[in-house]
């Protein structure tokens, strides 16, 4: 059955991702380790502010991965598993990253008390003792001691030890993991348009009335019937608007459910779509 006179006509969708090239998989594995390395450091100087259990780490996880997500575009990187592997390898960077920065900054402090003995010490040679502070050998000698002294949880002044310890880390590191690839994984859901090598995104959203929105419904074959609430519509499209543009449109049925529907609109059809928004809305 042919479409109707006044409806658009549906495009094949632009794929999912882009296609493998070696210069931005260099560019971008090059520069996920670089990323960890940031996010770690930063994490290190924030935790002696606000520290929180569960949260602290999610936020870590959070800011790693809208920084990949920013990277992704300016790199610009549009392979999604390799978007992802660089993630993961930003993110193992940041875990292991945050206790090695706590271990030069254990190191330090022990140094500048060493220094300070040693100036004490030559003035009031009868009143110091002849132990220095001991220092961790290793970034592993480190965290074998933090986790002999144990590790704080809650106000109560509650401690885990030994095994808990490196297992809270664990957990540390699995929720920092995650939170980045939460960010990511639907960043590089979005279609991608291999012609300009940019990923899709939002170029104009709202919400149309009801009536409005059976209107547009039928310009492109789709039935609403009792008239829609909460109707929110979208267009997507790419930065070089070379590829098709995604019509998106969302609301409520009368059961309570949330139904959706896209549509994928050549150039002229785009127009026509968008003049009539103009004139609902």
């Amino acid at each position: 059955m042919e479409s109707p006179a006044n409806s658009v006509r549906s495009k094949d969708p632009p794929r999912r991702g882009g296609r493998f090239l070696w210069r931005e998989v260099a560019a971008w594995l090059a520069a996920a380790p670089g990323l960890g390395v940031l996010v770690a450091w930063a994490a290190v100087v924030a935790q002696e502010y606000f520290a929180p259990l569960i949260l602290f780490p999610v936020l870590v996880g959070v800011g790693l991965g809208a920084l990949a997500v920013g990277l992704i575009r300016i790199v610009p990187l549009g392979n999604r598993l390799t978007a992802v592997l660089g993630t993961i390898l930003a993110a193992s960077v940041a875990i292991g990253g945050q206790h090695y920065f706590s271990y030069i900054t254990a190191v330090e402090a022990t140094d500048q008390q060493d220094d300070m003995l040693r100036i004490v010490r030559r003035a009031f040679p009868d009143l110091v003792g002849q132990r220095m502070a001991d220092s961790p050998r290793s970034v592993f000698d480190f965290l074998h001691k933090q986790a002999d002294a144990g590790r704080p949880i809650g106000a109560a002044g509650r401690r885990l030890q030994g095994g808990w310890v490196w297992a809270s880390w664990g957990f540390d590191g699995l929720l920092v993991l995650s939170a980045a690839l939460a960010m990511v994984v639907p960043a590089v859901r979005l279609p991608y348009c291999d012609r300009c090598r940019s990923w899709y995104r939002v170029i104009r959203s709202g919400r149309i009335p009801g009536r409005a929105a059976v209107r547009l419904a039928s310009l492109v074959d789709l039935e609403m019937d009792p008239p829609p609430r909460g109707v929110h519509y979208r267009l997507l499209a790419c930065v070089g608007g070379c590829g098709p543009t995604a019509f998106e449109l969302s609301w409520e049925a009368a059961a309570g459910d949330t139904l959706a529907a896209r549509m994928w609109l050549g150039p002229a059809d785009r127009d026509r779509v968008t003049a009539a928004l103009d004139e609902e809305v």
